[in-house]
């Protein structure tokens, strides 16, 4: 009797333990979302030299439409502070356009 015990607690005991769910394999997007995030206001020369039209080459249209709207409607007056943004924060927008490209509600 007890045998039997010590057999319907086993097979009680590797029912509880199995794991529930599908399991996923890691996907190497997942990382994007839990690395640390780039040092706020890093250069990139690139953008800075092509001011929005480097928004334009790298997809975010929107926002190089944004900033070179800026630029023109200023009368030029403000173009340098749009190139200088550029060149400041494109790193940082660029990382947000990736992780925003990933995400989905």
């Amino acid at each position: 009797m007890r045998r039997l015990w010590q057999r319907l607690r086993g097979a009680v005991k590797w029912v509880l333990d199995r794991p529930i769910g599908i399991e996923r394999k890691a996907n190497p997007l997942d990382t994007l979302y839990h690395r640390q995030m780039p040092p706020r206001l890093g250069f990139n020369w690139l953008a800075l030299v092509l001011g929005p039209f480097w928004y334009f080459f790298v997809g975010m249209w929107v926002l190089g439409a944004i900033l070179l709207s800026i630029a023109f409607l200023s009368g030029g007056l403000l173009a340098p502070f749009v190139w200088i943004y550029a060149g400041l924060k494109a790193n940082e927008d660029l990382l947000d356009y990736r992780i925003m490209q990933r995400s989905f509600y």
